[in-house]
């Protein structure tokens, strides 16, 4: 994949550890793409929120980073948690879960990641112009924002 000189930086660790790691990762994905290169994105939507789906090593990651100072460079939204954030007692999900849980959406926020628990950013504020690119990983999100915004994202 072509970087950039900048991206070649962030890459070798010129913008710190945490770059670094964030920026291996995104290589990767990019590598398992066959991604000819980076495009820049003004906003990405992270799925993956529940506990159910991160558990204790996704939990730990996150509060890892969160601790670490990293934050998103870009405006960050986030697909619904694993629990009603209201009602989860009534619903009877358990204690434990829960903690784990609002850990995770706090983690997130510690990150700079603005908590909308949706699928539908379009409808909590975030609405791209037509011919922007996007990070989005929900498929109606997608679907919505290619088709009638006329942005662009394929995950």
């Amino acid at each position: 994949m072509h970087l950039t000189k900048e991206q070649e930086r962030m890459l070798d660790g010129e913008e710190g550890e945490i770059v670094e790691r964030m920026f291996r990762l995104l290589v990767r994905m990019g590598d398992l793409y066959q991604a000819d290169r980076m495009i820049p994105v003004s906003s990405c939507q992270v799925s993956g929120v529940s506990y159910k789906s991160l558990g204790e090593p996704g939990l730990e990651f996150l509060e890892d980073l969160a601790a670490k100072g990293a934050r998103v460079r870009v405006r960050t939204t986030l697909n619904p948690a694993g629990l009603d954030l209201e009602e989860w007692r009534a619903m009877g999900f358990p204690e434990d879960f829960a903690e784990k849980q609002l850990r995770i959406l706090k983690a997130f926020e510690r990150l700079g990641a603005e908590p909308t628990v949706t699928c539908t950013p379009y409808l909590a504020g975030l609405v791209p112009s037509r011919g922007e690119h996007l990070a989005w990983s929900e498929s109606s999100a997608v679907a919505f924002s290619n088709s009638v915004l006329g942005a662009r994202t394929n995950r």
